[in-house]
């Protein structure tokens, strides 16, 4: 029993007021919590997923408060993964692409759209202020910039993307985490298209493994400011079926990094990812739906070693069914 395979489940508020002169604030305030328990997520907070206020003009929309990064997958600013992902950030379990999160301390500027192009530029001075010390702004605290441009053209939509994350010196791990993607979507009418490239600089994870790589042989392992380095691609589509939709997808990335180092001497390691997984959602309202859904992925870890090498694999797979409701 699990709360939000087809989607998350939120709680908020919203509205805009007009100033006159072309001027409107807003501001929204989203929940996120589970609803087979009621217990909140983001780590207790009120409004965990939003929490923004934002000034809206002719010349672009300026918000201000904790959102969804670019690569977030969530949020008011979601635009990589919502053109370029038929599952918008992966079907649950099935995923493996490199991500961002929601940030607290974010400054969003979203600019007019210009014959179907449009800008976003984010900056977060504190990534999360529940956890952890240090000043806004300051290099003890980890802090994000992300800058997207994004383009309509009738049945094509387009999205490139870059984000940077800078981490607290005050952590022993790399500096920073640099993240490239290039996307989109095209509707055909009896289905759409979708397909993502993305390339990562010294990441923190793949997959489910987390820098350096799982496994006993690197326990204690040092030299990991290099991160891992990935390429990952995706493929996807929607298709109406039946009064529904269907979705499918295939992910796959490959990472590596040369940099470790245990009591073994120096060493290395090269990493895989593919994943499959498929949706039906059958809407029996305009507010209700059910769905169904598989998937599979495998990934795998080759470390080694001035003493050997070692493989390790995760199999993960998954089966769903839900149902959906709006208000």
């Amino acid at each position: 029993m699990q709360s939000g395979y087809n989607s998350g489940s939120p709680f908020g508020l919203r509205g805009t007021e007009d100033l006159g002169n072309g001027l409107k604030v807003g501001f929204k305030l989203e929940n996120g919590f589970s609803s087979d328990d009621g217990n909140f997520k983001y780590e207790d907070r009120l409004f965990g997923r939003e929490a923004s206020l934002s000034l809206i003009s002719e010349f672009g929309t300026f918000s201000f408060g904790r959102m969804g990064a670019l690569g977030a997958a969530a949020g008011t600013y979601d635009v990589v993964y919502a053109i370029g992902d038929a599952f918008d950030g992966g079907d649950n379990d099935v995923f493996g692409m490199h991500s961002s999160s929601r940030y607290d301390n974010m400054v969003t500027y979203q600019s007019p759209k210009f014959a179907g192009v449009q800008a976003t530029a984010q900056y977060s001075f504190k990534q999360n202020s529940v956890s952890g010390s240090g000043d806004e702004g300051t290099s003890k605290v980890d802090r994000y910039a992300g800058l997207a441009v994004t383009g309509e053209f009738g049945p094509l939509q387009t999205v490139a993307a870059y984000e940077l994350t800078k981490y607290a010196n005050t952590k022993d791990a790399h500096d920073e985490t640099h993240a490239f993607y290039l996307g989109g979507n095209y509707d055909l009418q009896v289905m759409k298209l979708f397909a993502m490239a993305q390339y990562t600089k010294a990441d923190k994870n793949f997959g489910t493994f987390e820098n350096p790589l799982s496994g006993a042989q690197f326990a204690g392992t040092e030299g990991i400011e290099k991160g891992i380095d990935s390429y990952g691609l995706h493929l996807g589509t929607i298709v109406p079926v039946a009064g529904g939709d269907f979705t499918a997808a295939v992910y796959y990335v490959d990472g590596e990094t040369d940099t470790l180092r245990n009591a073994d001497g120096q060493g290395s390691a090269e990493a895989t990812y593919l994943g499959l997984s498929a949706r039906y959602v059958y809407p029996l309202s305009k507010r209700t739906s059910v769905y169904v859904g598989a998937g599979y992925a495998e990934e795998k870890a080759d470390l080694k070693d001035e003493a050997g090498k070692e493989s390790y694999t995760n199999k993960i797979g998954q089966a769903y069914a839900g149902i959906t409701h709006t208000f």
